[in-house]
């Protein structure tokens, strides 16, 4: 065991695979659409359904994953999704190319980010010891915020160059960041490898299948909760409240810097103060950071609503992985985590294809703010209902 278990080459390949997967593949895309709708290359229409497209893309990452996995070494999909996801990014410099190019590479980008999502966190969490496995999962999921960050800050200034080098720029990082983890993956075992008979879900009791069933509804609602931040608060920011686009990087910045540390936080907040009890704290504090725009406007309140839903984007997901993962043990925690990503991609892609539509025709996006703040209200009393399961299994391996 290392001596600074948390930080070493494993968990900074985790921490990749998100940055690429979702905070760059899904986020960037957030920080450009107002860019795209004022420089012409695209309509309002077209700009919410192709960020709308990246979700639908999501639904079919995580089957996708798993039909992968049977045939292939799980290090060899993740090397593969990453690529695909740096390159749906460069593929989208061409600004004369079709309409229909541009929704092709949204989608796989949302495929591939599914798959990362899927696959990446459970290999590197159970290659650690059981009293770190949230904190873990905190610098994996931190690569989300650590994209959105990047975003925020790069692509204003690249803007104006030109929107063409805000593409490239971001594929460039996404192409960097893989290559420097790909060594990584060839060192992880492959899911489907398993010494011991593939657990299935029979196996569990019914309190803990009434405890995941209630996991995965929390989870599938808090897909909804953070839909109006992760799909339309840059634009909310730059034409709802006239602002200008570096104000709207900035408040995406402090989105991405409360994103990067925010699975960190809740990582030890978990392990200290019990995932469960963390579950209602991130989720209240995140219903309140997606209310604060339907109370106020003030530029302070843009800041605590960006830092807020920053900090709990990615922090819920390390406490919903980790709870999973204390419900049903490590042999069940990637089947599990799979339905769990599976039924989040549903949500958003369907809500968020609702959201797309409703907003080209909407004088405000107050309305699906206070939508996706009720939804994190159900995420709650889902949690509250749950019962804390006995601790998971021992891990099958360690980082030495």
């Amino acid at each position: 065991m290392q001596r600074n278990p948390i930080f070493n080459r494993y968990s900074f390949a985790g921490l990749g695979a998100t940055l690429i997967g979702n905070g760059i593949g899904r986020f960037a895309y957030i920080a450009l659409m107002p860019a795209l709708i004022q420089a012409g290359w695209f309509r309002v229409e077209d700009a919410t359904y192709l960020g709308a497209a990246t979700l639908i893309g999501y639904i079919f990452g995580a089957p996708a994953a798993n039909f992968l996995i049977r045939h292939f070494r799980v290090g060899q999909v993740i090397r593969v999704a990453m690529l695909v996801s740096s390159l749906s990014y460069l593929g989208c410099a061409f600004q004369d190319a079709p309409l229909v190019w541009f929704y092709v590479m949204r989608t796989l980008a949302g495929v591939a980010g599914a798959m990362l999502m899927v696959l990446a966190p459970p290999i590197i969490v159970r290659m650690h010891s059981a009293k770190v496995k949230t904190r873990i999962s905190g610098v994996v999921f931190s690569g989300i915020g650590l994209g959105a960050m990047l975003s925020g800050t790069l692509i204003p200034l690249l803007i104006y160059h030109s929107v063409v080098s805000a593409w490239i720029g971001m594929g460039v990082v996404a192409l960097v960041t893989t290559g420097l983890t790909w060594n990584a993956w060839g060192a992880t075992e492959p899911l489907s490898g398993s010494r011991t008979a593939p657990a299935t879900f029979r196996n569990m009791s019914r309190s803990q299948g009434m405890t995941v069933l209630l996991i995965l509804l929390a989870y599938t609602f808090n897909a909804i909760g953070y839909l109006p931040h992760t799909l339309f608060w840059v634009d909310y920011i730059v034409r709802e409240l006239n602002m200008t686009f570096v104000s709207g990087g900035l408040y995406w910045a402090t989105f991405g810097i409360g994103a990067a540390i925010g699975p960190v936080l809740t990582g030890f907040l978990g392990d200290y103060a019990g995932v469960r009890r963390s579950l209602l704290i991130a989720f209240s504090l995140k219903a309140l950071g997606v209310s604060l725009p339907l109370i106020s406007s003030h530029p302070l309140a843009l800041f605590f609503s960006s830092l807020l839903v920053g900090i709990f984007t990615p922090g819920t997901v390390t406490l919903v992985s980790t709870y999973t993962l204390e419900s049903v043990g490590y042999e069940l925690h990637t089947k599990a985590w799979s339905a769990m990503t599976l039924s989040f991609a549903i949500s958003q892609g369907v809500v968020g294809f609702m959201m797309a539509y409703y907003a080209a025709h909407l004088a405000s996006y107050s309305v699906l703010f206070a939508v996706s703040a009720s939804a994190l209200v159900v995420s709650i009393a889902c949690i509250l209902f749950t019962r804390p399961q006995q601790g998971s299994e021992p891990v099958s391996q360690s980082v030495s």
